[in-house]
């Protein structure tokens, strides 16, 4: 499932290319390998929809008690479960004796794209009618289609069919279920591995986390996954029911006009200081997921280290990610197709190396060291561009910044 680019040092293991699975084994052929690369595109499944599920919700107007708050809350709502889905997948793989690779260019999502199987367009776009209909789609319940009826088949023909290539999202994970179900059968300690380096509920999501032992555990988390997002039909609260709701109200509130397709390279030189705070947002969602990374991979020093990085996670998504990416918005971008300016949207990038910007940096501290870098460097631009306000939003950024535990 992972290759090794030719560009990229040999002795980089977290710059590995990544694939996901394209349909099931036959049954009855299900190998430990094989669940492992299904639980790892599970969870790239997860991360694809974070990134434009929170570019939504930041290009809706504040509004008071009006429908653009409530907008904004349930659509946060639906990111955090997302995250929720995230951590229970990244628990099954660790279960399974694998430490997930998050912060990895080939695994982190670039837009637009479609999602799997589905291929369902996800936009950086702001929460209007044409981007809450891909909601709708990618959470939309899934109906298993009618089984055709068996023909004769021989030869490769009959090997073709065997792979059962997934057509939807809920087949793949009707996919895992049966993978986990077959395997467990087999390996009745199939999930025995790293149960201490695990995420709990104790540190995020309560009862809602489920740290994955065996296959009752595993099924429960892969069933709050499967709830939460598609549910069935009329399930209340699912990700589903929600975006209906949003979707008839949609005209009860004001959006950011964001450019089209946004990059953050395409900032540079159009508005400086949309291309630091862009950078900026980059390098904070990296840390965001290094820091995941890290507490799955065991690479804390105990439990007061662990603790601290965990704190870590809730104050950078409250007081550094979304202020910034909040504060980019604003940031107006001349030209595009109408020549009337729009207004710059977050990425959500890799943010590398500067001497090999496609690999990862080697330790926390280098890249915390380096977002806190892009946070001054964006304030200085507002500071030459004259926008206090802009300025003064960044410099809390930079001062909440100043009690993180970042080198750790």
């Amino acid at each position: 499932m992972f290759e090794q680019p030719p560009d990229i040092p040999a002795d980089n293991v977290d710059a590995l290319i990544f694939g996901p699975v394209l349909g099931a084994p036959p049954p009855g052929d299900w190998n430990k390998s094989q669940l492992i690369d299904h639980v790892k595109t599970a969870m790239a499944v997860e991360l694809g929809t974070i990134p434009i599920y929170f570019c939504a919700l930041y290009s809706i107007i504040r509004d008071g008690d009006g429908w653009g708050s409530k907008a904004r809350a349930h659509i946060l709502s639906v990111a955090e479960q997302e995250m929720l889905h995230l951590g229970l997948a990244g628990n099954m793989l660790v279960a399974l004796g694998e430490k997930p690779k998050l912060y990895n260019k080939s695994f982190m999502p670039t837009y637009p794209a479609s999602i799997l199987y589905d291929k369902i367009p996800m936009r950086l776009a702001p929460a209007d009618k044409e981007n809450l209909e891909c909601f709708l789609k990618i959470e939309a319940p899934f109906q298993a289609p009618p089984k055709p009826p068996v023909q004769p088949t021989h030869g490769l023909l009959m090997m073709v069919e065997m792979l059962n290539e997934y057509k939807s999202i809920g087949e793949f994970y009707k996919g895992l279920e049966t993978g986990i179900l077959e395997l467990s059968a087999k390996e009745p300690d199939l999930f025995s591995g790293g149960r201490e380096n695990q995420l709990t509920g104790d540190e995020f999501f309560d009862s809602a986390m489920t740290v994955i032992v065996d296959k009752a555990s595993a099924l429960e988390a892969l069933n709050t996954i499967v709830d939460q997002g598609e549910g069935g039909i009329g399930v209340p609260e699912s990700h589903y029911t929600v975006f209906v709701e949003l979707y008839h109200q949609r005209k009860k509130w004001a959006c950011v006009n964001y450019v089209d397709e946004p990059h953050t390279a395409d900032y540079k030189g159009v508005n400086e200081i949309a291309y630091r705070l862009s950078r900026a947002v980059d390098a904070s969602y990296c840390y965001l997921l290094q820091t995941f990374q890290r507490c799955w991979g065991g690479e804390v020093a105990g439990a007061a280290q662990r603790t601290q990085l965990l704190r870590n996670i809730h104050r950078l998504m409250i007081s550094v990610l979304s202020p910034l990416a909040h504060a980019l918005v604003k940031q107006p971008v001349p030209g595009g197709r109408t020549g009337k300016s729009r207004f710059a949207a977050p990425c959500f990038e890799f943010y590398g190396r500067a001497s090999h910007p496609g690999v990862p940096f080697r330790t926390a501290g280098e890249l915390f060291r380096a977002l806190k870098g892009e946070v001054e460097a964006a304030r200085r631009a507002a500071e030459r561009a004259g926008d206090t306000d802009a300025a003064g939003e960044i410099e809390r950024i930079e001062y909440c910044l100043n009690g993180f535990v970042g080198w750790m």
